[in-house]
């Protein structure tokens, strides 16, 4: 589906977004797995030939860099990065520029370039293991096809299922909203692991066909990969263009955490534009240039749920509930807000005495109506 035939190719704005996202990820997800897992590993399913056509970096070489340059880089026990590519001349220009690039690894990072398609390399070594009994290692799964074929359902669902492994996933809504025929169908089943994406066929509006489209797959997501949660982030150019949606899918609400994280300090260089999926019904557009602003909006919604509680509240439940009930990241600023506006009547610290705009992690507040 992709027009792009060349090994190389330029860099697009918004790709650069993404692979800065990828950056502020990866280099807080290498210190905390590495720290419970003696292995880790970075799978990049649709790598690329590892730069572009003014010598930018591409995934691959990010996320090597990242971790070589980690200033935790010598207590990781292993990463092993697994770069998959199916063109050929793509995948000898990636063994090129990481041979010329990262000449002595670290002796606890190992890399492998293995040339084929994205679905049967992991399945043939999701058959292997599962054959000898055992499982896949903690795993990030940076996808990013330029299509939506070749990333099946059943496939990420086996993967996600093995503990601690966690996917970002390009998913190009637009293309699937204007590519849906019956040629196509057999894909499209693959990509959902359901037929029931058709029902966009019976959809006119469509901004309500997209939302259709990716609240399917993140429910697909939740139902068949095992992910408790998932989360979507339409990336939007400046030009209030929609361009596709990053799937960001996990085990454990910490991974959520730093994931938002990422976008935070992505979205705060005024560069790019980002919205939130929290809910099926809701999207919100992330503006994280106004501290005021966003911080009113993320307290607002916390007195809302917390107002009538009838015993008084950890702050760490309410930092849970903000980065997997709410569109925003968490910050003590927004308790300091609550406590202005007089929401918050009460703090107490376990034997010590607090100050005003104090909310240690062991606090537990009370609201007021």
């Amino acid at each position: 589906m992709s027009s792009i035939k060349s090994t190389v190719w330029k860099l697009d704005p918004h790709t650069k977004a993404k692979h800065e996202i990828l950056e502020y990820y990866l280099k807080q997800w290498f210190p905390i797995l590495t720290k419970w897992s003696g292995r880790v590993v970075y799978l990049d399913g649709f790598a690329g030939p590892g730069i572009y056509s003014n010598g930018e970096e591409g995934s691959p070489i990010i996320a090597l860099r990242t971790a070589v340059n980690h200033v935790l880089r010598d207590r990781f026990k292993e990463i092993v990065f697994w770069f998959i590519e199916k063109d050929k001349a793509r995948a000898k220009k990636l063994k090129e520029v990481l041979k010329d690039r990262f000449p002595d690894l670290p002796s606890n990072m190992v890399y492998e370039v293995e040339g084929g398609e994205f679905a049967p390399s992991l399945e043939k070594t999701l058959d292997k293991l599962e054959g000898e009994g055992t499982r896949l290692a903690p795993t990030f799964a940076f996808l990013d096809p330029f299509g939506f074929s070749g990333l099946p359902m059943e496939l990420i669902s086996r993967m996600m299922k093995n503990p601690k492994c966690e996917v970002m996933i390009t998913f190009m809504t637009d293309f699937i909203n204007r590519f849906n025929d019956e040629e196509r169908e057999r894909a499209l089943n693959e990509l959902y692991g359901t037929d029931k994406w058709q029902k966009i066929r019976d959809i006119r509006d469509s901004d309500e066909r997209t939302r259709f489209l990716i609240d399917l797959y993140q429910e697909q997501l939740m139902e068949l990969g095992g992910a408790n949660y998932v989360r979507s982030f339409e990336m939007i150019s400046k030009f209030n263009k929609p361009l596709y949606h990053l799937v960001y899918g996990t085990q454990h609400w910490k991974g959520l955490k730093a994931i938002k994280e990422a976008m935070y300090r992505v979205d705060k260089t005024g560069n790019y534009r980002f919205s939130d999926r929290t809910t099926p019904s809701q999207t919100t557009m992330l503006d994280y240039g106004v501290e005021a602003v966003w911080v009113a909006k993320a307290a607002e919604l916390i007195f809302k749920a917390y107002r009538r509680a009838p015993s008084p509240i950890p702050v760490t439940i309410i930092e849970k509930f903000v980065i997997t009930r709410t569109p925003y990241v968490f910050r003590k600023s927004i308790l300091r807000h609550l406590e202005e506006k007089e929401k918050i009547v009460d703090v107490k610290i376990p034997k010590r005495k607090r100050r005003t705009g104090y909310f240690p992690d062991d606090a537990v507040v009370t609201f007021g109506e």
